[in-house]
């Protein structure tokens, strides 16, 4: 993934933002574990997974503190 967007995320359910976290911390833990074996090229995609870890996270709590109401009001515009 080369990144992820908050506005991109918003339009997702709090489903497949739930699948989307934890794809992302799977990858984060493969990544930190080539780093600990010294197999890991680019560390930068560890600080870049924990930052769209946040961000899903960020959405994911925005979505479900607005309530059902609020999301099917975003969702149509």
């Amino acid at each position: 993934m080369k990144g992820l967007r908050a506005k991109d995320l918003r339009g997702n359910e709090p489903t497949e933002l739930g699948r989307t976290l934890k794809k992302l911390q799977e990858d984060l833990f493969k990544n930190r574990l080539k780093k600990s074996s010294n197999q890991l090229e680019n560390v930068m995609l560890i600080r870049n997974g924990r930052r769209d870890i946040a961000r899903v996270n960020t959405v994911l709590a925005q979505r479900l503190s607005q309530g059902p109401a609020a999301a099917s009001t975003a969702k149509e515009k």
